[in-house]
């Protein structure tokens, strides 16, 4: 089981004013929970302490109980995996060797990933519908595809926490669609924890996730995504303009739910 949970959480990147301000939320075991408010609200900043790759200045984040600080690197690659909205910058890697660093936790330093891990990446690959991009070098490939690729790689480091900032911000609106009803299915079957940041709060009803709504570095809002993504709770956050769909003169698109 790998629940986490944020108690009293606050970072800055000075002294002068908090990014995240006192924050507490739970995240279950198996469940999805998206991160939503306006630029600039803290979202990425949260995504990067829950990857401890910032420290907060106080309070905790704790992992089935445990103080994040107290896991060590190497463990924690065991239990987390982490893609921020940066893809990388490895571009002479080949996808698929690129993909093979998500395998490296269970093997032995220095040795090559075996059989078992190579149909373990092209099983992937093929979820993803990216095996076709296999033996292309990640410099060769738009931002969405790189993208994708650095999702894919943070499911075959098989952790239980999958932590991902802005994953569909590069996704044609069919990637998108792919992506996030992996990221649903995976987190049904397999039973891991996602945690992930988005501008869209359709994204979190197609995901029927939880949801943490951010304003100014604080907890605006905590709930399902259906109690909290409606037209009177997110006025306060988007501004007056939010309504549903039905008021609009014309019908949005968008894929059914699977």
């Amino acid at each position: 089981m790998q629940s986490v949970e944020i108690k009293k959480l606050c970072f800055g990147y000075n002294s002068n004013k908090l990014v995240l301000d006192n924050l507490d939320f739970h995240c279950k075991d198996g469940s999805i929970n998206v991160l939503l408010g306006l630029n600039g609200c803290g979202k990425t900043t949260l995504i990067k302490c829950i990857a401890g790759l910032l420290t907060p200045q106080c309070g905790e984040i704790l992992v089935d109980g445990k103080n994040l600080k107290e896991i060590s690197i190497k463990n924690r690659a065991r239990i987390m995996s982490y893609v921020s909205q940066k893809n990388s910058n490895i571009d002479d890697f080949l996808v698929f060797d690129y993909l093979s660093f998500g395998t490296t936790s269970e093997l032995a330093f220095y040795s090559s990933p075996k059989e078992e891990q190579k149909e373990k990446i092209k099983k992937q690959a093929e979820r993803f519908n990216i095996a076709h991009l296999l033996n292309k070098r990640l410099g060769e490939l738009p931002g969405g595809e790189r993208q994708i690729v650095s999702i894919c790689s943070a499911i075959i480091q098989d952790t239980k926490i999958v932590v991902l900032d802005e994953p569909t911000s590069a996704l044609d609106i069919k990637n998108q669609n792919i992506v996030l009803t992996l990221i649903k299915q995976i987190a049904k079957e397999e039973k891991r924890t996602f945690i992930l940041s988005s501008h869209n709060p359709n994204h979190a009803l197609f995901l029927d996730s939880s949801v943490c709504l951010l304003k100014d570095g604080k907890v605006a809002d905590f709930g399902t995504a259906k109690e909290v993504i409606t037209v009177d709770r997110l006025k306060p956050i988007y501004g007056e303009d939010v309504c549903l769909s039905s008021f609009l003169p014309y019908d949005e698109i968008s894929f059914c739910r699977k």
